[in-house]
């Protein structure tokens, strides 16, 4: 009995010794260890960095040494190998130990200091699985449904807990590989989830689903997300320079034409909120000839590609827009027909011309100033571009108030004056300058009755 007491007096004088220890830092060798309570090195220096010992029966520090991180115990054995990049890792390890968890049953990524490549070891640092990888990351999951993404031929791919390759090195980022990893074990939509990648061969843009394989074969040269979680149903690509919009099976939504991603959402979006497309229209210029038309949501031609510019029609829904032709340009109904001659210089003018006509405004109200290239010479249209003061004039400026009183600047012999909406001066010409003319006739316009 005597004996007995004793020697449990000695485990306990043992016990509170390795309790004593605390963490020093040796400024000799700028290197760590930990002491005894009465001053003296237990374990010597010689960690880059260290942490205390973490309480429990079995005793465990994290510590760094040759710069990776391992855990020793109390009497400064390596019983987790020095194989971490983080104290994190190092930490899970030492908890296996202390836990008295068969080593294996949790592995690790570790790179080979030979040949740089990366494979698993248990936290004694025995390899599980052979270092073959580019880069390798910390399984997720429990088991059976585990798994750990690695990298092979520059991509990202994701093995099991037996290191077989279920998700194909496909993916261009870890992130990427690791969400479709999620999916295998947690997802609800795993049979929707799309995630972009490339082709390694031709370098074009498709998609994949979670298993790494493909859906939408790379045949792209840009293309958007399926939404911010890989689950939505449609998206933009590009191809030929133009893009378009695709469901998550491949399916072509708009064809690919639009100048911008942007359009080709603004496109998907008619599409989406059920407007009917007959009533939406996009200025797009034909790749081939280069000349404008308008097509709908679904990038089909609404209106032939046939003018050198074109402009919106209003809200992209309106009923009259601008076209050039000729160099000239005209004003265009929503079906394509003039509206007017393309016969104005500007866009802005046959705009208005479209404007008056869609308001019912009577033919003639206004009056637009036009050069005749036959004579050279200036006169005025209505909307239509029909002449209603044929063009007799040197120079000619807009009118300037309306109806009864409306007067325009004019040019005839050198002066300028202004004429009425019947082509007669009503300002003799005989000033130098159309601004001087302006305000003589804005003085006589103010001055008449209506």
């Amino acid at each position: 009995m005597r004996k007995y007491i004793l020697t449990l007096a000695a485990l306990c004088l043992l016990y509170s010794s390795a309790l004593a220890q605390t963490l020093a830092f040796d400024s000799h060798s700028m290197t760590y260890g930990y002491k005894n309570s009465d001053g003296s090195w237990k374990i010597a220096p010689q960690f880059q960095q260290a942490y205390d010992f973490q309480n429990g029966q079995k005793r465990f520090a994290v510590v760094k040494q040759d710069y990776r991180w391992g855990c020793i115990d109390v009497n400064g054995q390596m019983i987790v190998r020095n194989i971490f990049f983080t104290k994190e890792e190092a930490t899970t390890a030492g908890k296996e130990w202390q836990s008295a968890e068969e080593p294996g049953k949790w592995i690790y990524p570790a790179e080979n200091g030979t040949d740089r490549k990366w494979g698993f070891v248990n936290y004694y640092g025995q390899w599980k699985f052979s270092p073959i990888y580019e880069d390798a990351r910390p399984f997720i999951g429990k088991a059976p449904m585990t798994f750990a993404t690695v990298k092979m031929e520059g991509r990202w791919g994701c093995i099991d807990g037996k290191g077989i390759l279920i998700i194909n090195n496909i993916f261009l980022s870890q992130e990427d590989a690791e969400a479709a990893g999620k999916q295998w074990i947690f997802g609800t939509q795993y049979d929707i989830w799309r995630c972009p990648t490339t082709n390694p061969n031709t370098k074009k843009w498709g998609y994949v689903n979670y298993l790494g394989r493909w859906v939408i074969d790379g045949q792209y040269e840009d293309h958007d997300f399926f939404g911010k979680d890989n689950k939505y149903i449609y998206t933009q690509v590009k191809k030929d320079g133009r893009w378009g919009n695709i469901d998550r099976n491949g399916n072509i939504i708009s064809e690919c034409i639009f100048y911008t991603k942007e359009d080709a959402a603004y496109a998907l979006h008619q599409i989406e909120s059920g407007r009917p497309l007959n009533e939406w229209r996009l200025p797009v210029s034909n790749p081939e000839t280069n000349l404008y038309g308008w097509v709908d949501a679904k990038g089909e031609w609404a209106i032939k590609p046939q003018y050198e510019d074109a402009t919106h029609f209003a809200n992209d829904t309106g009923l009259f827009a601008t076209a050039k032709l000729d160099g000239k340009w005209a004003c265009i109904d929503n079906e394509g027909y003039l509206i007017s001659k393309n016969v104005f210089t500007l866009s802005s003018e046959a705009w208005q011309a479209g404007n008056e006509w869609d308001t019912h405004q009577e033919l003639g109200h206004w009056l637009y100033p036009i050069r005749d290239p036959k004579n050279d010479h200036w006169g005025y249209v209505n909307y239509k571009g029909q002449w209603v003061i044929n063009p007799t004039f040197e120079d000619a400026k807009l009118f300037i108030k309306t109806w009864n009183n409306r007067v325009a600047p004019a040019k005839q012999d050198g002066k300028w004056g202004c004429i009425d909406h019947t082509g007669q001066f009503v300002v003799t010409n005989i000033y130098n300058t159309s601004a001087d003319a302006f305000v003589a006739g804005r003085n006589w316009a103010e001055k008449q009755k209506f």
